[in-house]
């Protein structure tokens, strides 16, 4: 019994695409989920040529019956193999959460058949009443959270978008998620060394990425055109925007790039609102770097001075090293802890949800 043969029998979190009856999670922490009652599940899942490279291969995790640890990860290997999701000596009632571990800049997750082989399929579980929206980096994909810095470098076995600051969020408010991140991205410019000049932009920054449900992974199978828009069956009830470190690299306190950064997250924010005119945004920075905080905080004011009054600022403290530092300085498990602490009590405070 093939679970992905009706659309009744799963539910979808975080963004997706059906790419040739194959469903492709697309950024971290997407996942499909379902119900059943017996011993044993297989899944068909298929990735791409990042699967040869062993530090860039898509890594999946498997969670059952709503448990903050997944029984199993593992990376995917290139073509289409069958991996095992669960076992179980007797027959037994399971909810399985297959979730997307890497982020959508490396290996595809391509699933094309979920398999029950001993057991039969139970009710969908249901969705949470509220949705919360990350738009993030790689702060957001918990980029090197289970890498040390200085010691370790970075591969997607070290990302873990679960234990990051997003998903902690959203577990501690009681409600779903879902995660669009890349790491480097930002508003005007992807990550740049110091020395370099001119905005980093060989890639599809955040403003371009947002309205697709997977831009990547189409141009990638090869679509010049009619890429697949993102239409949720669900709008958020809160949106999170996590992006301006990146953009730091570039700007480096310099006035003329720090009006870019201004421009550009006020039309950044202006798109938004034309499918969410009164969703509360959260915009955060400065946790890895705080050179554009003082922008984005007037950028917020003018913002609400316009009537946006459903915008808001967390001006978030760097790091602190005592707490540990991941791979390429990025914060550690402590660190996202922290940050989403502080984050669950500004959207309480702050953030008025209908």
């Amino acid at each position: 019994m093939n679970v992905l043969a009706d659309e009744k029998n799963y539910r979808i979190g975080g963004r997706y695409t059906w790419q040739d009856g194959r469903l492709c999670l697309a950024f971290s922490a997407s996942y499909v989920e379902f119900a059943f009652c017996g011993r044993k599940i297989t899944a068909q899942i298929e990735s791409d040529d990042f699967a040869e490279d062993e530090t860039l291969k898509a890594w999946v995790a498997v969670f059952v019956n709503g448990a903050d640890v997944p029984v199993h990860r593992f990376p995917l290997q290139k073509g289409l193999h069958r991996y095992e999701i669960f076992i179980s000596d007797a027959a037994e009632a399971a909810n399985v959460r297959i979730m997307k571990y890497s982020e959508n800049a490396f290996g595809m997750v391509a699933i094309t058949t979920i398999e029950i082989e001993d057991g039969e399929i139970m009710p969908c579980p249901k969705s949470k009443d509220r949705l919360i929206e990350f738009i993030g980096d790689s702060i957001t994909c918990g980029y090197g959270i289970e890498g040390v810095l200085d010691k370790d470098v970075f591969t997607t076995a070290q990302e873990n978008p679960w234990n990051a600051y997003a998903c902690l969020t959203a577990r501690t408010l009681g409600m779903d998620f879902e995660l669009v991140s890349w790491s480097g991205n930002g508003i005007i410019s992807h990550y740049v060394e110091e020395t370099v000049n001119e905005p980093r932009l060989e890639k599809p920054l955040m403003p371009q990425l947002y309205p697709y449900a997977d831009l990547e992974l189409e141009t990638r199978l090869g679509k010049t055109a009619d890429f697949t828009m993102w239409n949720p069956r669900k709008r958020p009830d809160i949106i999170v925007i996590h992006l301006g470190t990146n953009d730091c690299s570039y700007a480096r306190e310099i006035p003329e790039r720090n009006e870019m950064f201004h421009r550009g997250y006020i039309n950044f924010v202006h798109k938004l609102r034309e499918n969410h005119p009164h969703t509360p945004i959260v915009c955060v920075l400065g946790i890895m770097d705080q050179r554009l905080n003082k922008t984005l905080a007037e950028t917020v004011n003018q913002l609400r001075a316009e009537g946006d009054q459903d915008i808001c600022f967390l001006d978030t403290p760097f790091q602190d090293e005592r707490d540990g530092m991941g791979t390429d300085c990025h914060p550690s498990a402590i660190t996202h802890e922290k940050l989403a602490k502080r984050l669950c009590a500004f959207i309480e405070e702050n953030a008025h949800m209908e």
